[in-house]
């Protein structure tokens, strides 16, 4: 697959772009946007706190298979990623401890400092994500220390150097009070000078919790070989395409070359789940798309994705995303 610079994607993206629509300081964001092209649909919410603090809330529906060069300049910031939904692919083969290949997952959550390094993001079509991102000058972050026991160790290095060792970190799986401190974030009611304080206090507060799990974490390494690692992701794909009528565990390990052992240990290492888990996921994500689309019934998504039974799907669904594909229908609003 092609591997666009960002100067050549945005080139390719705006050639085809359909619509775009921009608000600026509304509810505390300096800019809340939409824009849709041939490439994907993004909806998007930026804030800027003013002292090194950047915030960004988007929704993306992937309709290509893509690849971006990223340039990280020379910045020196942490980045908080949550993962609401979806999966984003790196190739990154320069950050000591990390596989040179690894997946940010939906229902998990990051923290890294990259500064002047070079990585492949890896979009595929079908794909939605839904995802938080906080930047944070390391002069804020050390305008906090005191003392340096009270702070997670692995963050001891930055507060005394800009030249620490990159890192790439999977905190952990999002709580559910991350998830609601988002969602306040995202569908506050303020305006003003107020929602501006608003904001400013839940970003730090999703921060804290986000700082508190990273000190009882490790980095999660793979012991997969790179050839192993390749054959997980195909089998990814095979189930991305045959979301209505998947090949048994027996047989899609038999497609992609591995044992099915090592295809359950591979799903769960990369995915965070297990095959059958990974599998509900993507097929609720992909009911949730052509149910928000309002062009279906909920019986007729159900067939589609899969699912026989009216009510099996309907229970999949809420454990999902916490309302019923009746309330998706109708425009109600998850995190």
């Amino acid at each position: 697959m092609k591997i666009y610079t960002d100067k050549e994607y945005q080139q390719q993206y705006y050639a085809t772009l359909e619509y775009e629509e921009i608000t600026r300081n509304v509810r505390g964001f300096n800019e809340i946007g939409s824009h849709k092209s041939q490439w994907s649909h993004t909806q998007y919410s930026f804030l800027y706190l003013g002292e090194g603090i950047e915030v960004n809330f988007f929704e993306e529906e992937i309709y290509v298979d893509h690849n971006c060069l990223v340039e990280h300049d020379d910045q020196q910031c942490l980045t908080a990623k949550f993962y609401f939904q979806g999966n984003h692919g790196v190739i990154c083969p320069d950050v000591q401890g990390v596989s040179g290949k690894y997946q940010e997952m939906g229902g998990q959550h990051y923290l890294f400092y990259l500064p002047s390094i070079e990585e492949i993001e890896q979009y595929w079509a079908r794909d939605y994500l839904k995802m938080l991102r906080i930047q944070v000058d390391l002069q804020v972050i050390r305008k906090f220390i005191t003392e340096l026991y009270s702070v997670p160790e692995i963050l001891t290095p930055l507060i005394h150097s800009n030249n620490s060792n990159r890192f790439h970190y999977n905190v952990g799986k999002i709580t559910p009070e991350m998830k609601t401190i988002a969602r306040q974030i995202c569908y506050h009611p303020y305006q003003g000078a107020i929602a501006r304080m608003y904001l400013e206090a839940k970003v730090w507060e999703l921060l804290a919790m986000q700082l508190n799990q990273l000190g009882d974490s490790t980095p999660l390494k793979s012991s997969l070989k790179p050839q192993t690692l390749d054959c997980i992701y195909e089998a990814r794909e095979i189930l991305l395409s045959e979301l209505e009528n998947p090949p048994s565990i027996s047989q899609l390990s038999q497609q992609v070359g591995v044992c099915q052992r090592t295809l359950r240990r591979g799903f769960k290492e990369l995915f965070g789940t297990t095959v059958i888990g990974y599998l509900n996921q993507k097929r609720m994500e992909k009911a949730q798309q052509l149910l928000r689309q309002k062009q279906l019934s909920v019986s007729e998504v159900a067939n589609i994705v899969g699912y026989s039974h009216f009510g099996h799907f309907s229970t999949a669904f809420k454990n999902q995303f916490g309302i019923t594909p009746s309330q998706c229908l109708a425009g109600e609003k998850i995190i």
